[in-house]
This record gives structure tokens, C-alpha cells and sequence, in this order.
């Protein structure tokens, strides 16, 4: 009989698929946040063992990682020799060891060699067995800032363990978010197809400004843009994101992010970046104004008054990527409102030669269950090639298919 908490396995993904991953808990405060930790990577395909040292078994009781996963806990290395079995030379053996949370002693403990609880033996034996660990440090600050704490992080990193940075607040690093823990799961289980390369991603709505106060946008969530960020990250690449005002927050494990304001601002800085650096891959998925207003008003303009604005087009920064720098393969993204799919394909088409583009992505705003602000959208992959692909989607998904053609170039 399938246990009841298998119901939940694969119901936001499918990316941990096929994978056993060993979640092990050690006493730090933040364990009682385990169970949930756990049901996030059984939500995206992965198969779940939770393994507790002693001590934290005594914060959260082993039946709720039974109820949580639908598997009894490790919390004892018996007959069966578990270490063995899933982190040695076994058919078993698990895909990924997941140590989340981790306090300073058990952390000691693995870098240098002490192992005395299932958890610091399970770890142990997967790094002899160069099985993927991940690990979240959790403890008060100044125990993180420890010089020996810090030394023997960079000695775990130098052995391959991948160490997730915690969230320093209130003078305490904290265990980071379900989603930050999930995606690095993934990310050390993705194929990095794009390793080494870096890609620039707008992303978002950009303003611009009548006078001093008001502004013309457009109702673009950046949930795209992010998709995308999220699954060139995953796949190993250097990600870029030049993003506008949001109205969700960009992926926190995306360091090397800029948050911009108006279209002028977007345009500077990614083609600062282009000529700062070389950039493999640009994608334009922001949602750029097309028109700004020939004269701007210095103050605000008196609500008691009339006003006519003549609005007239914007410079394009998907027309200057391949001016500035050749050699970077373009990816656009072109949004219409009500047009069939011929004429979707045909405007995307013109639009794709004129700035020299490699890949765009069309979609039509007008249906609300697709396009800004949802989770989903039915988009065009068109090739400089003419090749045409239709997919219907999460937005997750379709940034994977997305980057799966960007591989074929």
C-alpha cells in the first residue's frame, strides 16, 4: 500500500525525478522546518530518506519525517549497515546528501573526519564515494564568523560539498528559504550544458516619465525573465539579470543582479555590461516602453489642468545588441495583443530579422490565462531558421525549452 504522503510526489515538477536524495537533520532550532524541506523536493519528483543525528531526533520527533516522507527515518546505523547502502558502493546509493540544517559541530565533525552520529557517517562515506553533498550551516552569527567554523567550510568546499550561504538576521544565520534549498538540489543534479558560459537576461517592466511623478508601464510581473534566470543558473551558466520594477522578487541565489527603473536605465546598463565583458547569450525577455513622451515635464503637472501628451518611439535595445557586440547570439521575445497565430509568427518573423536575432519567442497578452502575470503562457520558438515550435506551458518549462533550442545554435 502507497503511503499518503507519496500523493504529493511530483506535484510541482518534475525536475528531482528519478532521484533518491538523502535529507539528513542535525539539532540546530531551524530542524523543525525540516519535514517541510523534505515534502518541497518529494513536490518535484525526488524520492526522500531523512537521516537524524541523536540530537535531533530529541527537537522533532522521527514520526513526523515518517509522515512527511512515507519512509521511517535513519536514526540509528544498524544491521543493515545504512551508511553503506546508500552513500558506498551500492546499487542504492543515493543521488544527493542533503545535510539541511547543520550546526557548527556536525559541520566540524565532517571536515575533519569524525564520524559518530548516522549523519556524520552517512556524509563521511559519500565523500569517500564522491556522491553530491549540499549542506546549510545554521547557528548564531558570531559562531559562523568563527575562524575555524569559516576554515572548515572552505575545507568542505575544496572536497566538492556545496555550501548553501544562510541568511544572516537578527544576529543569527538562518536556514535559507524551501525554494533556495530546492533550486541548488537541482542545479547539483542538472545536466551544465552551459558551464562556462555567461548570459545577460532582462527581465520585468520598464517606466518612463511624463513629469515629475507619472509614468506610463505595463503590467509585466518579470516571471518570465526569472524562469529563464532560474534555468540558465541551473544548467551552470554565469547569469546576468537586469531586471525592472517587479512586482515579485527576483531568485535569491542570482547574485549578479541589477534592478532598474526606467528604459534608459535598462538600455545603459546591459550595454555597459556588453562592453565590459564578453557575453555569450543575451536575452531580452523585459518588457521595454516602445514610446515615451516628446517633452517631459520638469514638475507635476496640476491635476486641474488639461494636458495633451504626444507620445513617440523609443530607441530599441534588442536593435543595438548585435552593434555593440557581434558575436553574442540574441535571443527576443515579441508580446502582441489579439492577432492569430499567422500573424503572431509574421510580425515575430520581421521583428527577429530586423535585429539580426538568433531565437524569438512570441505571445499574445490578450488571453488572461496566459502571458504577464501568470504562472503560464502559450509562446512561438522561431529560429533565424524559420523552424517554428508552439508550447503551452509553465513558464519554468518553457525557459527549459527555450534554453534547449539556444543549445542547437
Amino acid at each position: 500500500m502507497t503511503h499518503i504522503s507519496k500523493t504529493i510526489v511530483g506535484t510541482e515538477g518534475s525536475e528531482l525525478e528519478g532521484k533518491l536524495i538523502l535529507h539528513c537533520i542535525t539539532s540546530s532550532i531551524s530542524c523543525y522546518l525540516a519535514p517541510q524541506i523534505s515534502r518541497k523536493l518529494m513536490r518535484h519528483g525526488a524520492e526522500v530518506i531523512t537521516v537524524l543525528s541523536p540530537e535531533a531526533a530529541k527537537f522533532v520527533h522521527p514520526m513526523i519525517f515518517e509522515w512527511a516522507t512515507g519512509k521511517v527515518p535513519i536514526t540509528a546505523i544498524e544491521g543493515k549497515v545504512e551508511h553503506v547502502q546508500y552513500a558506498g558502493l551500492s546499487k542504492d546509493k543515493a543521488d544527493l546528501i542533503l545535510i539541511a540544517p547543520i550546526t557548527a559541530s556536525s559541520l566540524s565533525k565532517i571536515a575533519n573526519g569524525i564520524m559518530d552520529t548516522p549523519v556524520t557517517l552517512m556524509a563521511g562515506t559519500a565523500l569517500g564515494n564522491k556522491i553530491p553533498i549540499i549542506m546549510t550551516p545554521t547557528m548564531h552569527e558570531v559562531m559562523f564568523h568563527n575562524p575555524v567554523i569559516s576554515e572548515n567550510i572552505k575545507k568542505l568546499e575544496e572536497y566538492g560539498v556545496k555550501i548553501i550561504k544562510p541568511r544572516i538576521e537578527e544576529e543569527k544565520a538562518k536556514i535559507p528559504s524551501e525554494n533556495e534549498i530546492l533550486e541548488h538540489c537541482i542545479q547539483m543534479l542538472s545536466k551544465r550544458d552551459f558551464s562556462n558560459k555567461k548570459i545577460l537576461i532582462t527581465s520585468g517592466p520598464t517606466r518612463v516619465y511624463l513629469d515629475g511623478m507619472r509614468f506610463i508601464s505595463n503590467p509585466s510581473s518579470g516571471k518570465m525573465g526569472f524562469a529563464l534566470a532560474v534555468e540558465a543558473w541551473r544548467r551552470g551558466a554565469d547569469v546576468k539579470l537586469v531586471y525592472g520594477m517587479t512586482s515579485i522578487s527576483p531568485p535569491s541565489f542570482i547574485h549578479d543582479k541589477i534592478q532598474t527603473e526606467t528604459g534608459d536605465e535598462m538600455l545603459e546598463k546591459t550595454i555597459e555590461i556588453l562592453l565590459q565583458e564578453k557575453i555569450d547569450y543575451v536575452i531580452l525577455a523585459a518588457a521595454m516602453n516602445d514610446f515615451g513622451p516628446e517633452e517631459k515635464k520638469d514638475k507635476k503637472v496640476s491635476s486641474g489642468t488639461s494636458w495633451d501628451i504626444i507620445l513617440k518611439p523609443l530607441e530599441k535595445l534588442a536593435d543595438k545588441i548585435k552593434v555593440v557586440s557581434p558575436e553574442t547570439k540574441l535571443v527576443l521575445f515579441k508580446a502582441e495583443y489579439a492577432k492569430n497565430d499567422e500573424e503572431l509568427v509574421q510580425i515575430a518573423n520581421n521583428r527577429l530579422r530586423k535585429a539580426g536575432a538568433d531565437i524569438i519567442v512570441a505571445n499574445d497578452v490578450s488571453k488572461k490565462e496566459f502571458g504577464f502575470e501568470s504562472d503560464f503562457n502559450k509562446v512561438a520558438i522561431i529560429t533565424k531558421e524559420e523552424e517554428i515550435t508552439w508550447v503551452e506551458d509553465k513558464k519554468i518549462i518553457i525557459a527549459e525549452k527555450i534554453f534547449n533550442f539556444i543549445k542547437k545554435m
